[in-house]
């Protein structure tokens, strides 16, 4: 485990994320490329190593096509 904190919540949440970018047949470095997203960044959010802001998780939703919400949901938050 790197230096950066995990919470339940994160872990969750970056759970949520990966299997819904999986669902949708992405690779991390496909899906970071078409959301906009730096890819090593975002494989720390799918580990759940930052605690992302919502505009994030805004981000990452439209990405999957997805309301911020069901993310939320999915990761049980």
């Amino acid at each position: 485990m790197s230096g950066r904190a995990k919470s339940a919540a994160s872990r969750a949440l970056g759970a949520a994320i990966r299997a819904a970018r999986s669902e949708r047949g992405y690779s991390q470095e496909r899906f970071a490329a078409h959301a906009g997203l730096d890819r090593s960044y975002f494989g720390a959010v799918e580990r759940g190593e930052f605690n992302i802001t919502l505009d994030m998780l805004t981000t990452i939703a439209a990405g999957l096509r997805l309301p911020a919400w069901e993310l939320l949901m999915r990761a049980k938050l």
